[in-house]
C-alpha cells in the first residue's frame, strides 16, 4: 500500500510542481538566451535527477516503512542510501530536474521558479520537517544533522 500512496504522491507533487508546471513556464516565457548545444547539458541533470527522486522514495517505502508525504511519513528514520550525504536529496533531485529544465529552455522564468522553489524548500524543511523529525526520531536525528549536510552534499570515503 505505501508503494501505491508513494507513486500516487510523487507523480502528483513531482509530476506536476518539478515537471508540468516548470514546462509550461517555460512555454510561455521569450528565451533570455539560445542555449545552443550547451542546452544538451540538460538531458543528464533530468536522469540524475529523476534516478534521486525514485531511490529515495524506494528507500522511504522499503527503510523507512512509510511515504514521502507528510501526511504519512515513514516510521524508521531512513539515513541510508543517498541520505548519508544529504538530509534532503529528494528536494536537491528535483532542483536538479529543474535546472536542467533552464539550460534547455534559456528560460529568465524558470530561473526565478528555481530560486523561489529553493526557499520554498528550505522554509518548508528548518520550519516543518526538521522540527517534526526531531520530535519523532529525538537524538538520532539530531546526531545525524551534526554528520550530514542539509543541501550540499558532503561525500566521505
Amino acid at each position: 500500500m505505501n508503494t501505491f500512496k508513494t507513486l500516487l504522491y510523487m507523480g502528483i507533487m513531482h509530476g506536476f510542481f518539478t515537471l508540468y508546471f516548470p514546462y509550461k513556464l517555460a512555454s510561455l516565457d521569450t528565451p533570455l538566451t539560445d542555449p545552443g548545444s550547451f542546452r544538451f547539458i540538460a538531458l543528464p541533470l533530468w536522469m540524475i535527477g529523476a534516478i534521486i527522486i525514485i531511490w529515495c522514495s524506494v528507500d522511504f517505502v522499503r527503510k523507512g516503512r512509510g511515504t514521502p508525504a507528510h501526511a504519512d511519513p515513514p516510521r524508521e528514520l531512513v539515513i541510508t542510501g543517498l541520505y548519508r550525504y544529504v538530509r534532503n536529496p529528494i528536494y536537491v533531485g528535483a532542483l536538479l530536474v529543474q535546472s536542467g529544465y533552464i539550460l534547455w529552455f534559456g528560460s529568465q522564468i524558470l530561473a526565478i521558479y528555481l530560486l523561489f522553489f529553493f526557499l520554498a524548500y528550505h522554509i518548508l524543511v528548518v520550519w516543518i520537517e526538521e522540527p517534526v523529525l526531531r520530535n519523532t526520531f529525538g537524538t538520532v536525528y539530531e546526531e545525524y544533522c551534526q554528520r550530514v549536510p542539509r543541501w550540499l552534499p558532503k561525500f566521505r570515503s
